[in-house]
């Protein structure tokens, strides 16, 4: 009976120390626990100060935004002086020579009149039915400038004047002289008013001893066609 009451003893020791044994073990979990929340707060507060910078990532956010832009524009910038590839040109044909120009004679000008003058004191001898065809002054043609080219000759002025003014004008040529004689001028001839009369011309107040189409004009010259009645001598 005693031995037992000691393992009734023992067997009480053993689970009180059981019990007290199973109520301290929650104890030192509810220990361990406690500091897990407190860890917890510790990582909800490393968040949420892991937040509170996130405005200045938003901030280099749009910094690093605006550096590709930048650089865009460095890119374009840079497109844009970069010269384009020179290409080499392709080969042309070798331009024909213009034909050389000829140049052109100068312009000059020469004075040309005409007059009859003479028949006025020779009516008398004039062929009849010719009287109107004497102006009353004795001018078929007054002085008049005439154009002509280098080279040109009395006779050339002579046939440009009539044609200009409507005159009339009778010519031929003559082989033996080599030039042309003037027969009549206004319709009167040679012989219309005396044996000696006929058409003289003048250069410059001199009378060449050659025909009309000898004499090569000089810019300036003034011609004068008269009609003599006796061989040059009323003139």
């Amino acid at each position: 009976m005693r031995q037992l009451k000691r393992l009734m003893c023992l067997w009480g020791v053993v689970l009180l120390l059981t019990l007290c044994g199973c109520q301290g073990a929650p104890g030192a979990e509810s220990v361990q626990v406690s500091p897990a929340p407190s860890q917890g707060v510790e990582e909800t507060v490393a968040p949420s100060q892991s937040l509170a910078p996130q405005p200045e990532e938003s901030q280099a956010q749009p910094q690093q935004t605006q550096t590709p832009s930048q650089n865009q524009g460095q890119k374009e910038e840079t497109v844009v002086s970069t010269p384009a590839p020179t290409t080499k040109p392709a080969p042309t044909a070798k331009p024909t020579p213009a034909p050389t120009p000829q140049p052109t004679p100068k312009t000059k000008t020469c004075y040309i009149s005409i007059e009859c003058k003479t028949i006025l004191s020779r009516m008398e001898d004039l062929t009849p039915g010719k009287e109107g065809l004497v102006p009353k002054d004795g001018v078929i043609l007054s002085r008049r400038a005439i154009s002509f080219q280098e080279g040109e000759t009395v006779f050339d002025v002579l046939c440009r004047a009539t044609q200009q003014y409507g005159i009339h004008m009778e010519y031929e040529y003559t082989p033996g002289f080599g030039s042309h004689y003037i027969e009549g001028i206004n319709n009167l001839y040679e012989f219309d008013c005396g044996a000696g009369s006929g058409w003289m011309y003048f250069v410059n107040g001199y009378k060449p001893n050659y025909g009309v189409s000898k004499y090569t004009l000089k810019d300036g010259d003034v011609i004068a066609f008269k009609y003599t009645c006796d061989l040059g001598y009323d003139l």
